[in-house]
């Protein structure tokens, strides 16, 4: 199988099957893994990055076929990638790069030789200096590599912007999420967004109104490290951080949002009692199901009323059962 129409046609009907229950990381991976037969190349590197004047900023990556370290040893020289500085003086262009090419530079071939990089070509989707775009780095080793032909880099240009469109789509991934009116995005450790900003800022953006780029607003950003649920009352929100089970060793953080409602400002426990007298159980019942004593539900029962400003067991029952 080469890189021609048909194989083109393939791989994004298949993606596009695929994003429909598939999570963005395992359309990653299953792309990267497609691509090396189909392209043809040993190993790669992909993630999201920024290219600017000044450099290359990488906010969360992974590797394949690739020892462990490679972006650490990377970070040493970036200053020297010629790739990326090839990138940055040619906006939406791929990038090759080859160990006998006459343009060199120390890092480029300390970074070639340590891990038997012969030919590399890379392609980068989204805009130049903006937001935090997908890149996918394909490496050829060997002495018997063959060199990148056009063909192959439109194909790999094409099939990483088909990839970073359906990321943004997939099911189980930002703006998809199966709890009514919450937003979910993906996050790098350091607080830049890279999926799901446009969903964020189309419920949200109100609440920040001066928002501008990638880099999450600071109250955002500061939770990012505390995995777990936290409400802000002054913005009316629940905010849900979890690291994306997923994504092993990428560093993101999957951060869900939603209004504050009454139910959230009840304790655990309060929540457990609640649901127990929702469905229709007395506070003896609810007593003995949940291991409390009759007077600890009876003053549990009045906090509950009092913070969901309800009277009744009907009422109480409405809200809970209306939370979906």
């Amino acid at each position: 199988m080469g890189p021609d129409i048909a194989s083109f046609s393939r791989f994004v009907t298949e993606m596009q099957h695929r994003s429909l229950d598939e999570d963005a990381e395992s359309l990653a991976r299953w792309a990267v893994d497609e691509l090396s037969r189909t392209v043809g190349f040993d190993a790669a590197w992909y993630g999201w990055a920024t290219l600017r004047p000044e450099g290359v900023e990488v906010y969360a990556n992974a590797t394949v076929n690739l020892p462990d370290g490679f972006h650490d040893y990377w970070k040493t020289m970036s200053e020297q990638d010629l790739l990326a500085r090839y990138m940055i003086e040619n906006p939406g262009e791929t990038a090759i790069y080859d160990r006998a090419q006459r343009r060199q530079n120390d890092g480029m071939t300390s970074l070639a030789d340590r891990y038997g990089l012969r030919r590399i070509t890379t392609a980068m989707n989204g805009h130049y200096g903006d937001y935090a775009s997908f890149y996918i780095s394909s490496y050829r080793v060997g002495a018997r590599a063959t060199q990148w032909t056009d063909a192959e880099r439109d194909f790999l240009q094409c099939a990483v912007d088909q990839l970073s469109a359906a990321m943004k789509l997939s099911a189980c991934e930002p703006g998809r999420t199966t709890a009514p009116g919450s937003v979910s995005i993906l996050a790098s450790e350091t607080g830049i967004g890279l999926l799901g900003l446009p969903a964020l800022r189309e419920r949200f953006g109100d609440i920040w109104p001066r928002w501008t780029g990638d880099h999450l607003p600071e109250q955002l950003a500061r939770l990012i490290g505390t995995p777990g649920t936290h409400i802000l009352p002054d913005r009316d929100l629940v905010v849900t951080v979890e690291a994306a089970p997923r994504f092993q060793g990428m560093g993101l953080r999957r951060i869900t949002l939603r209004r504050l409602r009454r139910f959230d400002l009840l304790t655990n426990r309060e929540r457990e009692v609640a649901r127990e007298l929702a469905v229709g159980k007395s506070a003896k019942e609810v007593a003995r199901h949940l291991g409390l004593a009759p007077a600890t539900v009876r003053n549990q029962t009045q906090s509950i009323y009092q913070k969901l400003q309800v009277d009744n067991r009907a009422a109480l029952a409405a809200m809970v059962n209306g939370l979906g």
